[in-house]
C-alpha cells in the first residue's frame, strides 16, 4: 500500500498492535509472521501462508528486536494460533 505517512510514526503508532520495523521500507504484523529464515545474505521472514505468503528481508539493525520480539510472543495469540 501507498502511505504518504514516514513508518516511523506508523511504528510508534502501531506498536502495541503487534507492528514491527523488520527494514527500513517493511513494517510487519507479528501476527501475520510464520517463519524466520537464514540466508546466505542474512534473514528474511514469511509473512501470510499459500498464495498470499511473501518473503520480507529484515536488515541486520532490525533482527535483533525482531527475534525478541518473536520469543516473547503469545503461543496462541493474536488470531492466527502460531
Amino acid at each position: 500500500h501507498l502511505v504518504r505517512i514516514p513508518l516511523a510514526q506508523l511504528e510508534e503508532r502501531w506498536a502495541d498492535a503487534g507492528f514491527i520495523r523488520i527494514h527500513r521500507s517493511y513494517l510487519v504484523s507479528l501476527p501475520l509472521v510464520t517463519e524466520l529464515r537464514m540466508g546466505s545474505s542474512g534473514y528474511t521472514v514469511v509473512v501470510g501462508s499459500g498464495a498470499e505468503e511473501k518473503e520480507l528481508p529484515v536488515s541486520r539493525r532490525h533482527t535483533r528486536e525482531l527475534k525478541d520480539r518473536l520469543v516473547r510472543r503469545p503461543k496462541h495469540g493474536w488470531g492466527n494460533g502460531i
